[in-house]
C-alpha cells in the first residue's frame, strides 16, 4: 500500500463494493457560480416507458394442457394402441397353437377329457386347462404348464382388446402382465421374442396415455417450463414440431411429427426441446443506473489498497472495492484527478475524459489506467437468437453466432429471459472477455454466464437422448 500524510478529506458519501456498477457522484469543480450538484444515493433499476424495449427472447413456449388437447391426445393414442394390439394379436396367432393343433396332441385321451379341454381352451382358463390335461394324460405335465400358459397369453391378449375400448386406465398393469406371460412361454415357443420390439412400443403408448390421462387440465395461453432434471418427456409423433404440452411439473408431452414412433425418455425439459442448457452460476444484476456518460473512478478490491486524491481541488479517499462517479461536465469544464503514487515516486496530474479509469499499484507506484470493456456474446450453442438491450439500443447475437460488445463503462446488458415477465439487466465482473449465452439450468430461463478462461460452462446434467434411444420404457 502507498501513503501520504492525510489532510482534511472528505469522505465518500456512498460506499459501494466493487460487484456494483454505479457509485456515488462527486461535486463538481469550484469554478464560478455554478450551483452543487452535491452527492446522490443509488438509484434502483428503472424502465422508463420511452427507453427502447427488446424483442422477447424465444423460448418454445409451453403451454398447459387443455380439456380439449386432453381429450384429443387420448383419442388418437387409443386409436393407435387399438392397432398395434391388432397387429400384436395377428402375429400371436400366427405362433402359437390354436384349438385344432392342441387337440392333435391328445391322441388317445378319453372323449370327456377331451371335451373338458376344448371347453377350458374356449374359456381361456389357465388352471382348468391344466387340470383338464393332466387327467387326460397324467405323465405329461410339461405339455400341461405350456398349454396353460399359452392360454394364459391368449387371456391377456384379447384383455388389453377389449381394455382400449371399455376400460383404457387398466392397461399400464395388463400390458405388463401379458409381456410377463410372454416371457414365461419364451423358451419353448422361441418364436415370441419377435414380439418384444411390439409389446415395448405398446408399453410406451399406454405409459405415455396414463400420463396424459392422470395429467390435470392448466389455464392460461403460457405453462411454466418444468424445472426439473429428471423430467419425463413424451415425444410424440402425432403433434407437430415445436409444440411442448406441459402434462404437471414432472412430465411434458413434446410434437416429433416426422418420426415413426412415439418415444418415452427423461431428462431436461429445456435441453429436450433444443436449448443450451448452463449449471453455473449467472451474471448478478446489475443495480443502480447505466453509466453512459461521465467519468468512473474505480479503486478495485484487488489493489488491497487505500488511496487519497483530489478532485479539480476537493480531496477524496478511496479504500479498495470503492468506486466514484463524476458526472459529464458542461461549457468546456474537464475533471482534473491530482494524486500521490506514493513512496519517492511523486505526484500524478492527469485531465480526465469520459470514460472508466482504474488504479493499479505497480512497481513504480499508484497507477490510473483508462479502462475498455469488450466483452463476447458466445450464441454459438443455441438455435435461437438473443434479443437484448445495450446503452439504449436493441441488439441482436445471431443463433450459433457471437457478437463483441465495447464500451468505455461496465457492460450492462438488458433482456427478456423467455417468459414475457422476467426483465432483467445484468452486469458483467470482466472488462474484457466472453460472457455465455444460454438457458439457466435452475428454472430453464434464458441467462448470461461467465466463463473461465473463455471456456463454456459444462452442463451437468444427465446426458438427454432427444430420439430417446436408451431411456425409453
Amino acid at each position: 500500500m502507498f501513503h501520504r500524510s492525510p489532510s482534511p478529506v472528505v469522505l465518500f458519501s456512498m460506499i459501494v463494493s466493487a460487484t456494483q456498477v454505479w457509485g456515488q457522484t462527486a461535486a463538481p469543480p469550484r469554478v464560478g457560480s455554478q450551483p452543487s450538484l452535491g452527492n446522490s444515493a443509488l438509484r434502483s433499476n428503472s424502465f422508463e416507458p420511452n427507453k427502447p424495449v427488446a424483442m422477447a427472447n424465444k423460448i418454445i413456449k409451453p403451454i398447459p394442457l387443455s380439456a380439449d388437447s386432453q381429450r384429443s391426445a387420448l383419442m388418437n393414442i387409443d386409436r393407435n394402441i387399438l392397432g398395434q394390439i391388432e397387429d400384436l394379436s395377428e402375429k400371436l396367432k400366427a405362433i402359437l397353437p390354436d384349438e385344432l393343433a392342441i387337440l392333435t396332441k391328445t391322441t388317445g385321451w378319453k372323449t370327456e377329457d377331451q371335451q373338458t379341454l376344448v371347453g377350458a381352451l374356449r374359456d381361456g382358463d389357465r388352471t382348468a386347462v391344466y387340470e383338464a390335461w393332466v387327467k387326460g394324460n397324467p405323465q405329461d405335465t410339461a405339455g400341461a404348464e405350456l398349454a396353460a400358459r399359452q392360454t394364459d397369453v391368449k387371456r391377456l391378449m384379447s384383455r388389453l382388446a377389449q381394455d382400449v375400448e371399455k376400460n383404457p386406465t387398466a392397461m399400464k398393469p395388463n400390458v405388463a402382465e401379458f409381456d410377463l406371460a410372454l416371457g414365461k412361454i419364451a423358451s419353448s415357443t422361441p418364436a415370441v421374442t419377435d414380439l418384444a420390439i411390439l409389446v415395448k412400443t405398446l408399453k410406451t403408448w399406454v405409459e405415455a396415455r396414463k400420463l396424459i390421462e392422470t395429467a390435470v387440465p392448466g389455464k392460461g395461453p403460457v405453462a411454466k417450463l418444468p424445472a426439473s432434471s429428471d423430467v419425463t418427456m413424451i415425444f410424440d409423433p402425432t403433434l407437430p414440431l415445436g409444440t411442448a404440452i406441459v402434462l404437471s411439473d414432472q412430465a411434458m408431452l413434446v410434437g416429433r411429427e416426422g418420426q415413426s414412433s412415439l418415444v418415452i425418455s427423461k431428462g431436461n425439459a429445456a435441453e429436450a426441446l433444443g436449448l443450451p442448457i448452463v449449471t453455473g452460476s449467472p451474471l448478478v444484476e446489475a443495480e443502480g443506473e447505466e453509466m453512459l456518460d461521465g467519468v468512473l473512478i474505480i479503486n478495485p478490491a484487488s489493489s488491497r489498497g487505500t488511496i487519497n486524491y483530489n478532485i479539480n481541488g476537493n480531496h477524496y479517499v478511496a479504500q479498495a472495492g470503492m468506486q466514484q462517479k463524476l458526472a459529464a461536465l458542461q461549457n468546456g469544464l474537464n475533471w482534473t484527478i491530482e494524486y500521490d503514487r506514493g513512496e519517492k515516486f511523486g505526484p500524478a496530474t492527469y485531465t480526465l475524459a469520459p470514460g472508466t479509469y482504474r488504479f493499479t499499484p505497480t512497481d513504480r507506484g499508484w497507477e490510473l489506467y483508462r479502462q475498455r470493456f469488450e466483452i463476447v456474446l458466445d450464441n454459438s450453442q443455441s438455435n435461437q437468437e438473443f434479443n437484448f438491450i445495450f446503452q439504449g439500443e436493441d441488439l441482436i447475437v445471431p443463433s450459433g453466432g457471437a457478437r463483441t460488445i465495447v464500451s468505455n463503462y461496465p457492460v450492462v446488458l438488458r433482456f427478456d429471459r423467455g417468459n414475457g415477465t422476467a426483465f432483467v439487466a445484468k452486469t458483467t465482473p470482466i472488462t474484457v472477455g466472453t460472457i455465455q449465452v444460454g438457458v439457466n439450468a435452475n428454472d430453464n430461463l434464458w441467462d448470461l454466464f461467465p466463463t473461465s478462461g473463455n471456456r463454456r460452462e459444462v452442463s451437468k446434467l444427465k446426458p438427454f437422448n432427444a430420439d430417446g434411444r436408451g431411456t425409453t420404457k
